[in-house]
């Protein structure tokens, strides 16, 4: 097998649209699942850690806000106050979550708590509690004043809770404080889950719905598609036979010109070689008689019969040959004639004609058929038989004929010597046999030849719908 070096001997299949949207629209939906999945965890990541943090922050400003109420007499607590801190983070639920805390006094100082007494840059969130706000997060521990907290926790919950004088909105004090995160965390994430869980089947869902929907269409569109496909392939089909056929009647009629003038050849000729000799031959004879009626010693009776009997033959034989050929020229009356009327006048025409003996065979022919088609027969059959006697001997004439498929097919043989088909001789034969083809030709038909040493086949296949050309 011979491959095309310009392909694959086995070419993709064409991705349709719903493969092609369901692959887009996964991607999508794959892409959206995680943007929105991560979103929406963060969200749900943020709004529990501030709604713990908010809710440790109440409870450790409730537990220390006494202890710290002196902080703006002096710049330090003291021993006692530190001991009730102490007591408070040891002795209550406060300290079964809080890990560490440290209590800051304005400008960054640390009064309580790991490095009490060291000063550090104050840093957004707790400035943000120094303006009576609550800020907390999720820290890594990698500020230097959690360096011994690192040591000991991966991560905890950091938050800033601002301390106020009773009774006013003057903050004192910053409470810092560290929270667990464990339980925070397990939170987290399982509202997340649930979160990814909800998201992900809704987006199945509708991804589900619309791919139904895309794919019906797409099978629509293919049906379709498919169905013009093939309406287009028979228009070009139709196209290219129209075409054909057109090509051939034009061929026909450039050709039909030729053919008329051939056989108005063959009727001069045939004038000529037959009725206008006969007549010749009986103006001579008169001449005869005439020439010995003014002379001495006029002919006997009997001669001057003779001449007239020669006579006689000779006008007779012009007036059948005159006969003949106005039979051959003029068609009978077809209208009338179902198609195997009209096969059966033409072989007994022929039959009459020249007493030859002609098999028939043409069973189940349609009642009627285009009055076209039927001349076209008619004129087909007997020239092929008039060919057959005069070239075979009329041995074995047949006719047969048949209709399948819209097709009608008319076969005429012959059991004579045969011919050279692709040279014809030169003649009659070879007018005839261009006739036969053209009128074959011009209804849109096919006319094949085939001869040999058994015989000559000629056959001819006409279309039975209608013509508007001129077949006689």
């Amino acid at each position: 097998m011979t491959l095309d070096p310009g392909r694959s001997p086995r070419s993709p299949r064409p991705w349709t649209l719903a493969r092609q949207y369901s692959l887009a629209s996964l991607l999508v939906l794959l892409a959206s699942l995680l943007v929105l999945g991560w979103w929406v965890g963060r969200q749900i990541e943020v709004g529990v850690t501030h709604r713990a943090a908010a809710a440790a922050a109440l409870f450790v400003e409730n537990y220390i806000v006494t202890p710290l109420q002196g902080l703006p007499a002096r710049p330090w607590l003291t021993g006692a106050e530190k001991a009730e801190l102490g007591w408070l983070l040891s002795n209550t639920p406060l300290g079964q979550d809080v890990v560490s805390i440290k209590v800051w006094a304005p400008g960054g100082r640390i009064v309580y708590g790991d490095q009490a007494g060291t000063t550090f840059e104050v840093d957004d969130e707790q400035a943000r509690a120094w303006k009576g706000e609550v800020a907390s997060g999720i820290s890594n521990l990698t500020e230097d004043e959690n360096r011994h907290l690192k040591r000991q926790h991966g991560r905890l919950l950091e938050i800033y809770a601002p301390i106020r004088q009773e009774g006013t909105d003057h903050v004192i004090a910053v409470a810092e404080f560290y929270h667990t995160v464990a339980a925070l965390e397990r939170d987290v994430r399982q509202a997340q889950l649930r979160s990814w869980a909800v998201v992900g089947s809704v987006m199945l869902l509708a991804y589900l719905l619309l791919a139904g929907l895309v794919r019906r269409g797409s099978d629509t569109i293919a049906r379709q598609q498919s169905v013009l496909n093939a309406q287009v392939a028979a228009q070009q089909a139709l196209l290219a036979q129209n075409a054909e056929l057109h090509e051939r009647v034009q061929r026909a009629a450039t050709r039909i010109a030729e053919v008329h003038e051939r056989v108005m050849e063959r009727v001069s000729s045939d004038l000529h070689d037959g009725p206008a000799q006969d007549v010749s031959y009986a103006l001579l004879r008169l001449d005869s008689l005439a020439l010995h009626a003014g002379q001495e010693g006029a002919p006997t009776r009997a001669q001057t019969q003779r001449d007239l009997d020669a006579l006689e033959r000779s006008l007779t034989r012009a007036m059948q040959a005159m006969r003949d050929l106005a039979a051959s020229v003029r068609l009978p009356d077809l209208q009338g004639l179902t198609l195997e009327g009209t096969l059966d006048r033409a072989v007994r025409d022929h039959r009459a004609r020249t007493g030859s003996e002609v098999r028939t065979d043409w069973p189940a022919l349609p009642a009627d058929a285009p009055l076209p088609v039927k001349i076209t027969a008619f004129r087909i059959v007997r020239e092929a038989l008039s060919n057959a006697f005069k070239h075979a001997g009329g041995q074995g004439q047949a006719v047969c004929a048949q209709v399948q498929g819209g097709l009608l097919t008319v076969q005429v043989t012959d059991t004579g010597p045969g011919f050279d088909a692709a040279r014809p001789a030169a003649g009659d034969r070879h007018l005839g046999l261009v006739s036969m083809r053209e009128r074959a030709e011009s209804l849109g038909g096919h006319f094949t030849v085939r001869s040999g040493p058994a015989g000559t086949t000629v056959r001819a296949e006409l279309p039975l719908t209608e013509f508007t050309g001129d077949p006689a």
